[in-house]
């Protein structure tokens, strides 16, 4: 079950980072955004790896990756910061509505979004990820 965080550390945010949601279904969705953003920022399969094993992005075009993805989900909005109410509307979704599960990904989505990023969207993605996959991890999710 804590595989199908995955993805969704790195990515997805705090709007899916609570275990028991349909993994296939999210994986076909980063895959298609995916996909689609490699293209538009110019980034590597490299780049694309990084975020499938949960490193940190190691060139400028993995964190502008991984900022369009955020920004095709609706967790990072146009401003490159979090959104945190989509975020809490995609948890309803991957969580099939559970209040426990919604309340950890709401915890979770209101911590990173307290923090201070960068004005670059690409740079506030990278570090909007190491914050959700550090409290996936003291929340015992990874």
């Amino acid at each position: 079950m804590k595989s199908a965080l995955v993805i969704a550390t790195a990515i997805l945010g705090a709007a899916i980072l609570v275990s028991a949601f349909d993994e296939k279904e999210a994986m076909v969705k980063f895959m298609e955004y995916a996909e689609h953003c490699v293209g538009e920022v110019g980034a590597k399969d490299s780049d694309l790896q990084e975020i499938v094993k949960k490193q940190p992005a190691s060139t400028y075009e993995g964190k502008c990756l991984r900022a369009c993805v955020m920004k095709k989900v609706g967790v990072l909005g146009a401003n490159g910061k979090l959104d945190v109410e989509a975020g809490h509307e995609k948890a309803k979704q991957y969580t099939g509505n559970d209040p426990n599960k919604i309340k950890i990904a709401m915890e979770i989505g209101e911590t990173c979004a307290a923090i201070n990023v960068s004005d670059d969207h690409c740079e506030a993605a990278e570090t909007y990820g190491h914050c959700f996959k550090t409290e996936a991890e003291k929340h015992g999710l990874m």
